[in-house]
Order: C-alpha cells, then structure tokens, then sequence
C-alpha cells in the first residue's frame, strides 16, 4: 500500500465519538486508538512531504496536541527544523500568543515558540475542524512577523467548514489531503 491508501484505511469507516457535540474519529493517528505505528505515522509524513514546497521553507509549526508527533516525523523526514504553538507560556518576555477558539476548547491561548520574525514557514497539522487552532496559529504568526508559506492538513472535517472558516478569519488557503465526513456513526474519506 502506498501513503495515502495506508493513511486512508486509518481514518476511512471509524467509528465516531461526540466532544461538545462534535463529531472526532476514533483512530490510530489522531487517538492512538489503536497505537499509532511507526508505519502510519511515517506514511503520515510522506503524504504531507508530497504537498511541500520544502525549498521556500526555513520552519514547520504544528500545535502541540494533537500535530507534535506530525511534526517531528516530518521534520525527521524533510530536515526542517521545527517550532510549536504551545497551550502553556515558557514565561519568556518575547513570547508571542493568540487567543484563540475550537470545537473541544472554548477558549485557549497558544503560545508560539521556535519562530522568528521573516522564518517562511509551513503550518501542518492532523485535521481541521472548525479552523479555531489553526487561526489562532495564524493570527501569533503575523504578530511575530513570520512569513506564512503553506498551511497542510492531513484531513478536513467538512461538515464543520474549517477550511473556508480560515479563509474568511484570515484569507488564508489550507491545503487538505483527504476530506472527511463525520455524520452518522463512521467517518467517511471523499
């Protein structure tokens, strides 16, 4: 199987579970349910590597949640170096943070390490729900003064309009790899 078929069997026809009345997918990629492999998760990478202009990029950035594990195959993978949008400050007085707002977290603030002002950087990320982290990400990007590239996704959730939710917030386009229902009880990849 190549990538994306081996991405696609992760996240294709899993059973979905309700936060705060949004659909989230039960899967070994996202979940660890069950474990992720080392398989899935560098399969993950490659597709992602597919959709990079790797040349006109001097950073990734992820969130730490959920795209940390996302970032660091990738930067492994690619030779980029690597910055995070925290959930907590390092107490550093250059520290730069947004607000921001997502389906399972009314409100958050993420704080970004490992960027500096004029770094090209590409945003990647697991999946896009209602786009709530990926603008908060945007959003302490441009107060840093970073140079925002690309923005990848694994997989769009297309029910909760993430995407065009980023667009309209931000004007920014985010690339997705695979789009996926959530309604009903299984998720389904178009």
């Amino acid at each position: 199987m190549n990538h994306y078929e081996v991405l696609r069997s992760a996240l294709d026809r899993k059973p979905l579970f309700k936060v705060n009345n949004y659909n989230f997918i039960l899967n070994p990629l996202t979940e660890q349910v069950p474990a992720t492999t080392s398989q899935l998760l560098e399969e993950a990478a490659k597709a992602l590597i597919d959709h990079m202009k790797i040349a006109d990029y001097d950073r990734l950035i992820t969130e730490e949640d959920k795209g940390a594990v996302l970032v660091a195959a990738v930067s492994l993978l690619s030779g980029l170096p690597f910055g995070m949008a925290r959930w907590y400050p390092n107490q550093l007085a250059d520290q730069v943070s947004s607000i921001f707002s997502c389906e399972y977290l009314s409100r958050g603030t993420l704080y970004i390490c490992g960027i500096n002002r004029g770094d090209r950087v590409c945003i990647i990320d697991d999946i896009i729900s209602t786009g709530g982290t990926l603008i908060g990400m945007i959003k302490a990007l441009q107060g840093i003064g970073a140079e925002i590239i690309d923005i990848i996704v694994i997989g769009e959730k297309i029910e909760y309009q993430g995407v065009k939710n980023v667009i309209q917030e931000t004007g920014f386009q985010v690339q997705s790899i695979f789009k996926i229902s959530v309604k009903g009880e299984l998720s389904k990849v178009i």
